[in-house]
């Protein structure tokens, strides 16, 4: 019984450690979603600013806007580039997360099931203490008759 008080106190730091690696996969989920949704507001921005050069050029651009507009393209493409990579790292953040949130699941099941096969144990113990009491009073019986006989 003191062993099923060790492993409920440790079924409780193993619950603890399962919820906190969960928030922290889930907190690494959502910044992966929020780095996907910056990174498709620079696309449309660039695309909106891509048109709206495309439409001005038609109209007759002067070098120096068109230039102007070029080198913005240029550096928004490598902002897009910047966040795609930082894109990549935290996903890399998330699986790990994910793989820890995973390996705390594993270990509270452990502990669950050992947890479990003492109960089982101990139920079994007990019956066979109940068989054992219920065939020892059956034998006394039959023994006080036997000698009430004799």
């Amino acid at each position: 019984m003191s062993s099923d008080k060790s492993l409920l106190l440790v079924l409780d730091l193993r619950k603890k450690a399962e919820e906190d690696a969960l928030r922290m996969w889930s907190d690494a989920r959502k910044a992966v979603q929020s780095f996907k949704d910056q990174l498709a507001q620079l696309e449309q921005f660039s695309k909106i600013y891509e048109v709206e050069m495309q439409s001005k050029s038609k109209n007759g651009l002067d070098m120096t806007m068109y230039q102007s507009y070029v080198q913005f393209l240029d550096k928004l493409e490598k902002i897009k580039v910047r966040q795609e990579n930082g894109l990549k790292q935290l996903e890399l953040q998330e699986q790990r997360a994910q793989q820890f949130y995973l390996e705390k699941q594993k270990e509270r099941k452990i502990i669950e099931s050992l947890l479990e096969k003492h109960k089982i144990q101990r139920r079994i113990k007990e019956s066979k203490a109940e068989q054992k009491l219920a065939d020892d009073l059956v034998s006394s019986k039959h023994a006080r008759l036997v000698l009430e006989k004799s």
